[in-house]
């Protein structure tokens, strides 16, 4: 039967390779090698590929806002919901929760792109996303006014709400210094997204201003999930010479990698400082109480809200990249450097 509708990732399969690749080709973007440009647009034109025409005019406002967020699981993704939907009671909009899960996200983002290519809604708000250029390619076809939240693309034009990371780790390790730290290891969040390399770039300014070499070694990949904090927590305890001090990109990774230090006997805040990220409420339950950044999760999702309804309505956006400021809370989990 002869394929009535070719996508984008049918030209991505055929091409082998992804379908950011595929996007950055049509839209005449760097960041594609010559090789791997010229199989993509073989297999175009072996498919017949044809970008989605512009979408039929939205005549009438649905007052729906499409939420994408990678899970609702967390605490994290729970607090910035609460500020979005706030936000949309009070200025009388609905929402329209679309999740893309740990698994399999390529087949939920595929399933979400359909459900807008409906002009169900107004607007979409977008949570740390996987897939983020496919998705932002596709509502762009459409005409669809989007706004980031907690990612950006480096640049001042693109609407985005962040917190201050980079700001935040820096201030976290200025703290750990004044105790006397200066071996001190570092757990990433997921590359793919910027936060986390504002937050690894705090990391590395800290050691530059008082000329501590980096050391890739004291310097873990994470993924914001706690059996990742317990593994790569694990890993750095078990080094020659282990840090007396770890900074995890969030809180529930900061939980796994204190697992990890009490498996091994170490009583946390005095044997080993750990910090985290966010400051969910566990943070202050857990014990001992987690030091930690906290950025201000529900003013992000209401922020967002309230600069997508003003590009909706056509009134003026002063800032598209806001940044809201974070605070470091210091509690039982930080202590003097012991070998000091």
């Amino acid at each position: 039967m002869e394929r009535t509708h070719v996508t984008l990732a049918d030209v991505a399969e055929l091409a082998q390779v992804s379908k950011m690749s595929v996007s950055r080709v049509l839209n005449g973007q760097a960041g594609v090698s010559d090789q791997t440009r010229q199989r993509i647009v073989e297999a175009i034109e072996q498919l017949g590929y044809v970008q989605n025409p512009p979408p039929r005019p939205r005549i009438v406002s649905s007052r729906l806002i499409g939420l994408l967020i990678p899970d609702i699981t967390t605490t994290y993704m729970g607090e910035i919901l609460r500020g979005v939907s706030g936000a949309a009671e009070h200025l009388n909009y609905g929402l329209m929760l679309y999740t893309q899960g740990s698994s399999n996200h390529t087949q939920r983002t595929s399933h979400y792109l359909a459900l807008l290519n409906n002009t169900l809604v107004d607007g979409v708000l977008m949570v740390v996303p996987h897939d983020y250029e496919v998705i932002v390619h596709d509502l762009k076809e459409h005409n669809l006014p989007y706004v980031l939240i907690d990612h950006h693309n480096g640049t001042d034009n693109e609407p985005s709400v962040t917190a201050t990371n980079r700001k935040g780790v820096l201030e976290a390790m200025r703290h750990l210094m004044a105790l006397g730290h200066r071996r001190i290891g570092f757990i990433t969040g997921r590359m793919d997204i910027v936060c986390s390399h504002d937050r690894l770039q705090g990391y590395r300014d800290a050691l530059a201003e008082i000329g501590i070499p980096f050391d890739p070694e004291l310097v873990r990949e994470g993924d914001f999930t706690q059996p990742t904090g317990f593994r790569q927590g694990q890993a750095l305890l078990e080094l020659a010479e282990r840090p007396t001090a770890i900074i995890a990109s969030n809180d529930v990774m900061a939980f796994g990698t204190m697992d990890a230090a009490k498996s091994r006997g170490l009583t946390i805040g005095h044997d080993i400082s750990i910090i985290g990220f966010d400051d969910i409420f566990m943070a202050s339950q857990t014990y001992p109480s987690l030091t930690t950044i906290r950025q201000p999760m529900a003013g992000m999702g209401e922020a967002a809200l309230e600069m997508l309804i003003a590009l909706l309505q056509g009134r003026p956006v002063l800032n598209h990249r806001r940044e809201l400021p974070t605070e470091l809370i210091i509690r039982a989990s930080t202590g003097r450097n012991p070998q000091q």
